[in-house]
């Protein structure tokens, strides 16, 4: 049975809020983004996060962020935007997921997997609306504009804590 949650406000960087209540809740020591940034800087200095891979299509955007993050985080580069979701390994599991890059449909089909948090920026376009479906639990955050989906039960109950339902 999916969950819904809708939240308040919505500015570029709106999912900060709810990036932060979901790192101090999951203290995730792996983390797979689509598209780095601002994110990645707060997820880097967040003090479980070991490990970030990250992966940029555009490579002006690339170069604007490769001296800009530390030692947890592994960015690459990949133009070609049919092979661009596909970096996510199949065989191996992160704690968490950020979607915020190119060919999200794809990514978030990707990351949905058993276990692990995905959260989804600009989760109100309809473009997504299929993909985010596809999951379990479905909180949508900040007037829908941050996605937070997971298909595990367990998280789900952690969410519904983080967010008052």
């Amino acid at each position: 049975m999916p969950t819904s949650v809708n939240g308040t406000a919505s500015t570029w960087d709106s999912f900060k809020s709810t990036l932060i209540r979901v790192l101090a809740e999951f203290q995730p020591k792996t983390v797979f983004e689509y598209g780095p940034g601002v994110s990645t800087l707060l997820m880097q200095d967040f003090p479980s996060v070991e490990k970030i891979d990250t992966v940029e299509h555009d490579v002006a955007w690339f170069h604007k962020w490769a001296f800009q993050f530390g030692s947890k985080v592994k960015l690459m580069l990949e133009e070609n935007l049919q092979l661009y979701p596909h970096l996510l390994s199949s065989a191996k599991d992160y704690d968490l997921y950020f979607v915020d890059g190119r060919e999200r449909e794809a990514c978030l089909g990707l990351c949905n997997r058993p276990t692990g948090i995905v959260i989804l920026h600009d989760a109100e376009r309809e473009s997504y609306r299929d993909c985010i479906q596809q999951y379990r639990h479905i909180f949508m955050e900040d007037d829908g504009h941050t996605a937070v989906l997971t298909n595990n039960d367990t998280d789900a109950i952690r969410l519904e804590r983080i967010f008052d339902v």
